[in-house]
């Protein structure tokens, strides 16, 4: 933002504050009297406000009560002939920035000027700060102790240290932003901003104007100058979320700024130089975005310098009960529930369950169950995944109860039904091992031998893994 309002009665310290401000790129607007002042500002966003104490229509300080009602976060310095103690203590009083006697020189303005700007771009990082805070976001949120997880928190620690573009791959739910933002926490560049931008979320037509910021008048809409994400994340890290979904046209311009950490606003003549950090994430599988002419190959190996790849949940099950506790003690007592504890039955559906919305998904289906549960306890019941995760079970069941419906006097009922339930015990112990024999034949006490042959013997095959 680098409009600026002057406002005095004297016409010959407009014109002199208007030019000398004007060569250093700012707009300046001007009035002559505190009505104007006051319609400008409803008009226009403003840096500051140059405002003389002795108007036409009024007197400074009182315009000045006007102003801060209308206006409150504008920056207003008090222009006066008159430096009188008792007119100085009530400018600041009334919420004036500073203080300066005519006649002054330019160079004191600019000096003004910088330091205003200079707390604003302070203020932006506090407040981004700020957000983090009540958003909760910490590194110990990203909730996981598979091997998987301890790769993804090493990477985390190694990549923090340096400056170098990441690139953070996995489906949808998987963590991702945590991830981004723990590696700006452990980063030298905590203490400034982390700004988030989905590029996904974005119409392309105006996530060029989002990044980088548009000039006045730059197109239509465009009545006041207006910085981009880039300028916000100075001094910080800027985080590109679902970057594969980013225009082909804007990619090129994006490659440009990453390697150059430099760029025009829309519209603008005047470079802008940022110090960023950039983090990106996409679900995509980029190498085919690359193939398919959807992704510039350039732009991938810049931002692919470091990978973390995030797990999908079916791939660290042994993740799920601690996920599901953390979840169960942070929405119970933000929902004000008694629920404490999930059952063994509960959890085992947890455990079994696909999860194609990954950790997300698994939050949500914990939310809805802390509602739902009438006790201190979540049951199967009360889980919307439950006919689902069960239906291998329920189908045991139904078979038994069928077969002895059906019972004849003779026959081969207790082979013929143990082979069945057999074969869906393995069936569903491989599928929870994602089909590792060694690892389903510890957890059956069998040895690794006696399931192949088994797995034979039964017909299982791969495909059942899908159809189950």
């Amino acid at each position: 933002m680098k409009n600026i309002l002057v406002v005095d009665d004297e016409e010959s310290l407009r014109w002199v504050l208007k030019k000398g401000l004007e060569k250093k790129g700012y707009t300046v607007h001007t009035a002559e009297n505190g009505k104007d002042a006051l319609s400008s500002l409803s008009k226009n966003e403003y840096l500051m406000a140059f405002l003389d104490i002795f108007l036409p229509d009024g007197n400074g300080l009182q315009i000045l009560d006007s102003i801060k009602k209308q206006r409150r976060d504008i920056t207003v310095v008090i222009m006066t002939a008159q430096g009188t103690m008792k007119n100085a203590i009530e400018a600041m009083q009334k919420g004036a920035y500073d203080y300066i006697t005519k006649p002054f020189d330019m160079e004191e303005i600019y000096l003004l000027i910088d330091k205003v700007e200079n707390l604003k771009k302070l203020e932006r990082k506090v407040h981004t700060l700020e957000e983090e805070i009540k958003t909760k976001y910490d590194t110990d949120e990203i909730v996981g102790r598979s091997q998987k997880m301890q790769k993804v928190f090493k990477t985390i620690g190694k990549a923090a240290s340096s400056d170098l573009p990441v690139l953070i791959t996995g489906e949808s739910g998987t963590g991702k932003e945590l991830v981004a933002r723990a590696l700006h926490k452990a980063s030298k560049r905590s203490a400034g901003p982390f700004v988030a931008v989905n590029c996904a979320a974005i119409p392309k037509e105006l996530l060029e104007s989002e990044l980088f910021g548009y000039e006045k008048g730059a197109f239509t809409g465009a009545s006041e100058s207006r910085g981009g994400k880039f300028e916000i994340a100075d001094g910080g890290t800027l985080f590109l979320d679902e970057i594969g979904d980013m225009d082909v046209s804007l990619q090129a311009k994006l490659l440009r700024v990453i390697q150059e950490m430099e760029f025009y606003r829309i519209g603008g003549r005047t470079q802008v130089k940022v110090d960023a950090r950039i983090i990106a994430a996409t679900n995509q599988q980029m190498e085919t975005a690359i193939e398919e002419k959807r992704f510039r190959e350039d732009l991938y190996h810049r931002l692919n310098v470091i990978t973390i790849p995030m797990p999908p949940l079916r791939e660290r099950r042994e993740d799920i009960p601690v996920l599901s506790d953390y979840f169960l003690r942070r929405f119970g007592k933000d929902l004000g529930s008694e629920v404490r504890h999930i059952t063994e039955d509960a959890m085992d559906i947890l455990k079994n369950y696909e999860w194609k919305g990954n950790v997300r998904e698994l939050e949500n289906v914990i939310k809805r169950a802390i509602v739902m549960s009438g006790g201190d306890s979540i049951l199967p019941e009360q889980l919307p995944i439950t006919e689902h995760a069960k239906s291998s079970s329920v189908s045991i069941h139904d078979m038994i109860r069928t077969r002895v419906q059906n019972i004849v006097d003779k026959g081969n009922l207790y082979n013929e039904v143990i082979g069945e339930i057999e074969r869906e015990l393995l069936l569903a112990i491989l599928k929870r091992t994602e089909w590792n024999q060694v690892k389903a034949a510890e957890i059956l006490g069998i040895n690794r031998n006696t399931l192949s042959r088994k797995i034979k013997e039964l017909g299982i095959k791969g495909k059942d893994m899908d159809t189950d």
